[in-house]
């Protein structure tokens, strides 16, 4: 069994708070953290939004993510809840546009975005069909994500797509766009 936890520094790094807990759940009413937190966790990605960060979680039993936020820049947490979508060895960024984007392993290489902070996500998109995939997101230029994720095997040249966010969804960057 595992829990996720969040170390944060308000000090540019030369700092860092002890491990927070990501999963803090409670019984109406009461503290949050009352109650014992999800066991199903495992390797935590996630994003800022202003003092608002989400994070998604590859699960160890549950078919779909987890998902948590915090409205504290990091200090403390929220339960946690399951996304709608199944993925694991993920990475996640946020456009300059505010798209959040999750590729993942599961099902192939896949993207799921959301365009309200994290609240909702679409039904993904596959971009490869590797045999294994733990990848990296980042922005490499407005609403382009450069997606990079392993081969098969380490012997093997690590894959790599350029990705457009467009209103409605994702499409491969071609040569001369």
């Amino acid at each position: 069994h595992c829990k996720s936890y969040a170390v944060r520094s308000t000090d540019g790094g030369k700092s860092w708070s002890a491990a927070i807990e990501l999963d803090r759940p409670a019984w109406y009413e009461a503290p949050r953290g009352s109650i014992i937190g999800s066991l199903d966790l495992t390797e935590p990605t996630g994003v800022a939004i202003g003092n608002k960060v989400t994070v998604v979680i590859r699960p160890i039993y549950s078919q779909t993510m987890w998902q948590c936020w915090s409205d504290d820049a990091g200090a403390t947490w929220d339960a946690a809840a399951r996304t709608t979508f199944t993925g694991y060895a993920q990475s996640m960024v946020r456009t300059k546009s505010g798209a959040i984007l999750v590729a993942h392993r599961s099902p192939h290489y896949s993207v799921n975005i959301s365009r309200d902070n994290g609240l909702h996500w679409d039904d993904g998109t596959i971009i490869d069909y590797p045999n294994w995939a733990m990848g990296c997101a980042v922005e490499v230029e407005p609403d382009v994500v450069l997606c990079t994720y392993m081969n098969a095997y380490r012997n093997m040249p690590l894959l790599a797509q350029l990705i457009r966010v467009t209103k409605n969804d994702i499409k491969p960057v071609k040569k001369g766009d």
